[in-house]
């Protein structure tokens, strides 16, 4: 699944998605640079522990600068994969707002209709006949209740 397919959002989910992606890259971002200190004071500490003859508590820095740098690789692939997703995305944003901007004849027809009561384009005779037809059978149904009431 592409998660840069913005199709079946309008124009305010597709920027909620993109400040959801843009998110994460910053927080990926600070954790990457967050790291990048830790393994520049760990580089600091192995050298330092190496000057003073420290083989020891050398070898223990290094085993810490070892696990660090096996955490940057896959840190710094998530960074740039979601900074290129956001890119993306705001590339595909301003196709989402025109497609938003188009006109929907049918649904204008409808919410005309809505809002003026009556049916667009539809006045014809035998709707006409069709409704006074319904109306009086309506009207005979009634007039049978009420015999059968009565009678009862």
């Amino acid at each position: 699944m592409d998660d840069t397919d913005l199709s079946g959002l309008d124009l305010a989910g597709a920027r909620a998605y993109l400040v959801e992606f843009a998110t994460s890259s910053k927080l990926a971002r600070k954790a990457l640079t967050a790291l990048d200190e830790d393994l520049a004071l760990w580089t600091t500490r192995v050298a330092l522990a190496e000057g003073k003859g420290m083989a020891e508590l050398a070898a223990a820095a290094k085993t810490k600068l070892s696990e660090l740098e096996a955490k940057r690789a896959p840190l710094a692939a998530e960074l740039a994969e979601t900074e290129d997703k956001v890119r993306r995305i705001r590339e595909k944003l301003p196709l989402v707002a025109a497609s938003e901007r188009s006109i929907d004849a049918d649904r204008l027809l409808a919410e005309l209709q809505l809002m003026t009561g009556e049916l667009l384009g539809d006045t014809s005779p035998k709707l006409e006949a069709d409704l006074a037809r319904l109306e009086s059978e309506a009207a005979v149904e009634e007039g049978l209740a009420a015999l059968k009431k009565n009678a009862g």
